[in-house]
């Protein structure tokens, strides 16, 4: 996986907007809302998701700086060794549990001018070497009994904005 996004539930259309954008230059990006299923453990996939990732973004508010889960988040990105991308997407006064963790961290302030950042924060995912999707190969399961018909989960295939670069195969019988 190329990037996680840390955000806040209150900053979910900017967190949408980012995701958009990002995914339009060919970067995968994983956000809680499309990679979790029914019926999985959230804190267990978050977990895994930050350990998979190349590099997390967190997008930097008065929202996000109060959530204990985006302070967590980026406890385990550090942890991880994991190039943290700070996105200050408003003005916000640095909590000093996010201070300890972001000490010596470039913030790239995109508040006054959203699309003006997009090439700062694409120069930042090159430098910490994060690559663009390429094709995902998902395997399909056998469908309904008696039909020759596989089933692919979908939201195995993570949440791309571009169906072009997936590819899907069957697992012969």
């Amino acid at each position: 996986m190329g990037i996680f996004l840390s955000y806040s539930r209150g900053d979910a259309q900017q967190a949408d907007d980012w995701v958009a954008n990002l995914e339009n230059f060919g970067y995968r990006v994983w956000i809680d809302r499309a990679g979790i299923r029914g019926g999985q453990q959230w804190n267990a996939t978050i977990v895994r998701s930050i350990k998979e990732a190349q590099a997390p973004i967190l997008l930097l508010s008065p929202n996000s700086a109060r959530s204990d889960n985006v302070r967590r988040e980026i406890d385990l990105a550090v942890e991880a060794k994991k190039p943290i991308i700070p996105i200050e997407i408003q003005v916000t006064a640095m909590p000093e549990n996010l201070q300890y963790q972001l000490a010596g961290v470039q913030l790239l302030q995109v508040w006054r001018n959203p699309r003006g950042g997009l090439p700062l924060v694409l120069a930042a995912l090159k430098q910490a070497g994060v690559e663009r999707g390429a094709a995902r190969v998902v395997e399909a399961t056998p469908g309904r009994p008696g039909s020759s018909e596989a089933n692919v989960d979908l939201a195995e295939l993570g949440n791309f904005g571009f169906l072009s670069k997936i590819a899907f195969w069957r697992r012969k019988s």
